[in-house]
């Protein structure tokens, strides 16, 4: 069975042994969690022939995309979760989903990529140091993955934190790509983490009735954060927006000064350029025509218009 990943049974005492023999059937008792990779198509079929387990959650936990959410199914609740994508060489806003089906003893989760949060746990119940019951797994995967975040969130601050610093000095134009990929990040993550706000508030109301007063406070503490996390991500879009408003700023600043050069150098040489077309018509009657000196002369009149205006385009204070 290449689909499953985990099928772990809990000691109560927060530790678990490894089953092989999947169940056919809801557990009335004690905690199971079964883990499994949606692109096989082999999970799914077991799914299907699992009695008790809608349609509906077996299509969800199956589906392409997903997007967070917390709803109740069957004898069960449905909670699609985002985490942060920590594998190496991975973009961290580029977010991997957690879909899981649970019961009072049993529950069951799908992943198509690693995610840490569901290695960790699987570990230390290995250890003897993991979640007693399904409530407690759920509360528990749910903080973890709220609390994997904080670092990316951090990171992105400081790095925006030392563009701004960098931007107050000099303007230059890599800025740009390490602004335009930062932005990018921030949308990616605030894609997911608002309505996953919206999830974890729902799921402290379906669980209520399972979890302990601790295991409540962990999910509603999660849902702070998230909260927290969301505040920072507009208030990270809003310096990005007023940063990419510098730039712009920066290269108009750069254009109209280019400008303002090449209209002092058309001021200054119109009315020199007007008379040497003019001195430059063949046709009779050109005054200095038979005069040799008359070249340098006019020579001489253009320098002294040329600088005759630039001397009084000072003095006016256009430049």
């Amino acid at each position: 069975m290449d689909y499953l990943l985990h099928y772990l049974k809990f000691d109560g005492q927060g530790g678990a042994s490894r089953e092989t023999q999947l169940p056919t059937a809801l557990p009335e008792s004690g905690a199971h969690w079964v883990h499994i990779d949606c692109s096989k198509d082999d999970g799914r079929d077991w799914l299907d022939n699992m009695a008790d387990i809608p349609e509906a959650v077996v299509d969800a936990l199956f589906a392409d995309e997903t997007r967070p959410r917390t709803v109740k199914m069957g004898q069960g609740v449905l909670i699609t979760l985002r985490g942060v994508n920590l594998n190496p060489d991975s973009d961290p806003s580029d977010m991997v989903s957690l879909r899981l089906w649970a019961t009072p003893h049993f529950i069951v989760s799908t992943r198509r990529r690693r995610l840490l949060s569901v290695v960790e746990q699987v570990n230390n119940l290995e250890k003897g140091e993991g979640p007693e019951n399904i409530a407690e797994l759920v509360a528990t995967l749910t903080h973890t993955l709220t609390a994997r975040m904080a670092g990316v969130i951090d990171g992105l601050e400081d790095t925006l934190g030392e563009l701004e610093e960098e931007m107050s000095e000099q303007v230059l134009p890599e800025q740009r790509t390490i602004l335009v990929d930062r932005r990018l990040q921030t949308v990616r993550l605030r894609r997911f983490l608002v309505p996953q706000k919206e999830a974890i508030s729902r799921l402290a109301v379906e669980l209520q009735s399972w979890v302990t007063k601790e295991q409540m406070a962990d999910i509603q503490e999660a849902a702070n954060d998230i909260t927290r996390y969301v505040e920072a991500l507009e208030s990270l879009r809003e310096r990005c927006l007023l940063m990419q408003e510098e730039f712009a700023n920066h290269q108009a600043e750069k254009m109209n000064a280019r400008m303002y050069v090449l209209s002092i150098l058309s001021g200054i040489f119109m009315p020199l350029g007007f008379l040497t077309g003019l001195f430059g018509i063949n046709i009779g009657g050109m005054p200095g025509v038979e005069n040799g000196a008359a070249f340098w002369l006019f020579v001489g009149v253009l320098v002294f218009m040329g600088i005759g205006q630039y001397v009084l385009m000072r003095k006016s204070r256009w430049f």
